[in-house]
C-alpha cells in the first residue's frame, strides 16, 4: 500500500518519495493534520474542502484531455482552466460535490469487497440519494470517513504497523463522526430555543408577569382641603386631619 501510493505520488509530482524521507515526512504530516482536521471539524471547513476536490478533479479530467487533444501544453491550460471551473462548480453545489464524494467512496469500496461493479454502481447511487436527502448528517459522515482515510495515509508513510494504521483510522473515523454528529445536534438544539424564545418569549412574559393596577386618582377633602388616602379595603377615601371617610 504505501508503495503503491509512493508511486502514485511519484507519477503525479515527480519526486521519488521512497528515497526522499524529507519529502515523505512532510507529506505524511500533512495528510495526518488535514485527515484530523476533516475528521473532528469536517462541518466547519467542508465548503472550502469541496472547493479543493472540485479544483483537484476539475484539473485531472482538464489536463488529460487537454494533453490527449493538443499535447501537455494544452494540457496544462486546460487543467488550470479546468480546476477554477471545478472549484466554482463544487461551491456552488455543495449539496452535489458531498453526493459524488460519498457515491465515490461507496463505489470503491463495494467493488473492493464484492468485485462487481454492478453492485458498486447501485450502492453509489444510493448513497448519493441518501446524502442528498441528508445532507446535514452526511457531511459529518463523509468528511469523517475521508478524515480517517487520510490519516491511515500519513501513518503509512510514517512506517506504522498495518494493525495501529488501522485502528487509528477507525478511531478516526467512528469518533470523529460521533463528535461531529453531537455538535450537530448541540447546533440544531440551540437554534431550535433560539426561535422558541423569539416566538413565544413575549407572550410567554405578558402570561406571567400580573398587569399592573391602575393608579388611582388624586383627590383633595372638601372640608380641610388637604389631600385624601385611598382605602381599598372599604374602597373610600380618608382625611387623616378630619378622621372621617368621604
Amino acid at each position: 500500500m504505501t508503495a503503491m501510493i509512493a508511486r502514485t505520488m511519484q507519477t503525479l509530482l515527480g519526486y521519488d518519495l521512497g528515497t526522499n524521507k524529507e519529502l515523505l515526512f512532510i507529506a505524511a504530516l500533512a495528510f495526518l493534520l488535514i485527515g484530523l482536521l476533516l475528521a473532528f471539524a469536517g462541518q466547519r471547513i467542508w465548503k472550502h474542502v469541496m472547493s479543493l476536490i472540485g479544483a483537484v478533479i476539475g484539473g485531472l479530467l482538464g489536463f488529460t484531455i487537454g494533453t490527449a487533444v493538443g499535447g501537455p501544453l494544452i494540457g496544462l491550460i486546460t487543467g488550470i482552466l479546468g480546476s477554477m471551473v471545478g472549484s466554482a462548480v463544487f461551491i456552488f453545489l455543495a449539496r452535489l460535490g458531498i453526493g459524488v464524494v460519498a457515491g465515490l467512496l461507496s463505489f470503491i469500496v463495494v467493488a473492493a469487497l464484492t468485485g462487481s461493479a454492478l453492485l458498486a454502481l447501485v450502492a453509489a447511487v444510493i448513497a448519493f440519494a441518501l446524502t442528498f436527502a441528508y445532507i446535514e448528517v452526511a457531511i459529518g459522515i463523509v468528511t469523517a470517513v475521508v478524515g480517517g482515510l487520510l490519516v491511515g495515509i500519513g501513518l503509512l508513510w510514517f512506517d506504522m504497523s498495518m494493525l495501529v494504521v488501522v485502528l487509528a483510522l477507525l478511531a478516526a473515523m467512528v469518533l470523529g463522526a460521533a463528535f461531529q454528529m453531537t455538535a450537530l445536534k448541540d447546533e440544531v438544539d440551540r437554534k431550535r430555543r433560539v426561535r422558541a424564545v423569539g416566538y413565544s418569549g413575549p407572550v410567554a412574559a405578558a402570561a406571567i408577569t400580573p398587569p399592573e393596577p391602575p393608579p388611582v386618582p388624586v383627590r383633595t377633602c372638601m372640608r380641610c382641603g388637604g389631600q385624601l388616602s385611598y382605602i381599598p379595603e372599604y374602597n373610600q377615601y380618608y382625611c387623616n386631619k378630619c378622621q372621617r371617610y368621604e
